[in-house]
């Protein structure tokens, strides 16, 4: 099938699809999306994104996302779900929109349906987008969990979080923070955000392959590199030889990004360089990565993700709130 026969496809199904989907649930998650675009270029801590005016204020808020989809930045408008009702179509449309649309979830009787913000993002006029994330959310409602080293140190709701907890220390070496997102509200299919804030981009490499989920990633493409990832299995000299690597490579990495743009300079620096991933996606795909991850032969930093996530997402899986 040729891509403009594709969009014809997806065009021709949006009218039904915009007419039975649940705006409810999109603007409870639309701030994913706003979340997946600054996370690209942020330098501060990932938390502090949600204390952006451009965030607080709601038509701001809605000209960025916007912005974003002139620009065919359509990837971050994958981290916000949307649930359709497809029950009062035939088993012959359900099958059309089902061959038509990439990366849909369906409910086991073939009634409901998970897509995503992306979905009509990549289709819709800006017109008939901006009606489409018209409804204000509620920003009280966002719950996190916060573990620095897979220590949990708070968990409730995002304005309660201590301002102190996001605050960066200066030593190059990255302490690796684990922060679990969503709502209140539970939605069919379920759906949570994990950020891995200072973790490296070997990691980073293999996180990605879990294409169910959504992902988007600090780029030092544009950001400045500042810390590295330590391996469990270091030693204290190989620690310090280390960090001399490290400070002699920081040294030439500065005067190269004087003379060039970072992501040329970028180059010379080791693969521990710390990073910060979102991913977002519902229970089941979480619970894949956990099995394919929770094991012995995963690399360490991904198999430290996964156990964490599989004790942490107990309670998401099972459909329930956070498990203590």
């Amino acid at each position: 099938m040729r891509l403009d026969n594709l969009r014809e496809r997806e065009r021709r199904f949006s009218e039904i699809l915009l007419e039975k989907l649940d705006r409810k649930f999109l603007k409870n998650f639309l701030f994913f999306s706003y979340l997946g675009a600054r996370i690209c270029y942020a330098e501060t801590h990932p938390l502090n994104i949600f204390e952006e005016e451009r965030f607080k204020d709601f038509e701001r808020f809605r000209s960025f996302l916007l912005h974003l989809k002139r620009l065919g930045h359509y990837s971050v408008f994958a981290h916000s779900p949307v649930i359709v009702d497809l029950q009062d179509l035939s088993h012959s449309e359900r099958f059309e929109i089902a061959r038509t649309f990439f990366k849909v979830f369906w409910s086991e009787d073939g009634t409901l349906a998970l897509f995503n913000l992306r979905h009509f993002a990549e289709i819709l006029d800006d017109q008939a987008f901006l009606h489409l994330i018209a409804d204000r959310f509620k920003p009280d409602q966002i719950k996190v969990l916060f573990a620095r080293n897979f220590d949990v140190l708070f968990e409730g709701n995002l304005h309660e979080l201590p301002p102190s907890l996001c605050e960066d220390k200066a030593d190059v070496f990255a302490e690796q923070e684990v922060i679990i997102i969503t709502i209140e509200e539970d939605i069919p299919f379920g759906w949570v955000g994990v950020i891995t804030h200072n973790f490296s981009r070997i990691f980073s490499h293999q996180f990605v392959r879990h294409t169910w989920l959504n992902f988007n990633q600090r780029s030092h493409r544009y950001t400045r590199a500042e810390k590295f990832v330590v391996p469990s299995v270091f030693s204290e000299e190989d620690r310090r030889r280390y960090r001399s690597v490290i400070e002699e490579t920081m040294k030439i990495y500065e005067e190269l990004s004087r003379n060039m743009k970072k992501e040329s300079a970028r180059f010379v620096l080791p693969q521990g360089v710390a990073t910060t991933v979102l991913a977002t996606g519902p229970y089941l795909v979480w619970e894949d990565f956990i099995n394919k991850r929770a094991i012995p032969q995963a690399q360490d930093e991904i198999r430290a993700l996964a156990i964490f996530l599989k004790e942490k997402l107990t309670g998401f899986l099972g459909g329930i709130k956070y498990k203590k």
